[in-house]
């Protein structure tokens, strides 16, 4: 399937993934964390771009980005990325790709579903079963939300978040909570694209909105459904995600 523009976001904001090549780890020892997040931070102060949320993990990065002035989520992941690989392959003595292919993204536009995925980017170790509270993780900016201290400064935007919350108790028992959201996994990145799926729908039903898929008959609309199943790559959760239904329909279809 060809490679499809990226879905732009209207408020520009995203939740952004990254994955080491072949799943390979990208972080070695803390001094490799943190010199990313200091990267990011060099990189935020020359886009002016915002840090809603990030987590570290072993062989990936979640985070959530809010677009500068004048560059666009493209270019703050370039330069992120590229100063980090050039880093890191001086320091391993090595050559080549660090990261696999580009990085995934999602977009964000309303204020429920960014501070849904600010709670499932720090809930990533929690699902990964490493540790059972966002709090032991060090590697995320939840602590920075909670306790004002994090490894690199003031890279956290928190004001927003705490405020659409409604406050740090709020936001610390929204965290204990299960997101009513399917969001992009990491595991997507080996996947077919947001982009890729969306222009496989409307390819199925002739140019048509996604929207009208709920407003067909269901033998319709299972017709459709199963086509999009047939797609290397696309899970059902992916698919209901994107089209606006229940996983539970989808698998059914």
């Amino acid at each position: 399937m060809p490679r499809i523009a990226r879905i732009r976001s209207e408020t520009g904001i995203y939740h952004v993934m990254v994955r080491g090549i072949n799943k390979q780890d990208i972080f070695m020892e803390p001094e490799d964390r943190c010199r990313y997040l200091e990267t990011l931070d060099t990189v935020k102060k020359k886009t002016r771009c915002q840090v809603y949320a990030y987590c570290l993990m072993r062989n990936h990065v979640h985070l959530v980005i809010a677009e500068g002035d004048d560059d666009n989520i493209g270019e703050i992941m370039r330069r992120l990325g590229s100063s980090y690989v050039y880093w890191y392959n001086h320091k391993y003595e090595r050559v080549g790709y660090l990261f696999q292919d580009r990085f995934l993204s999602e977009p964000i536009e309303s204020e429920p579903y960014l501070i849904a995925a600010v709670r499932y980017v720090h809930q990533n170790p929690i699902k990964a079963g490493i540790t059972t509270e966002c709090a032991h993780y060090v590697w995320s900016s939840y602590l920075a939300y909670t306790t004002g201290k994090e490894h690199r400064g003031e890279l956290t935007d928190t004001a927003f978040a705490l405020g659409v919350t409604g406050g740090l108790q709020q936001f610390v028992e929204f965290h204990g909570e299960t997101s009513k959201y399917d969001f992009q996994d990491v595991e997507d990145s080996a996947n077919a694209s947001t982009a890729e799926v969306l222009a496989a729908v409307q390819l199925i039903m002739g140019g048509h909105p996604v929207g009208m898929l709920k407003e067909m008959n269901p033998t319709e609309r299972n017709r459709v459904l199963r086509e999009l199943k047939t797609i290397p790559g696309v899970s059902s959760a992916k698919i209901a995600r994107l089209v606006g239904l229940g996983r539970k329909v989808v698998e059914r279809a």
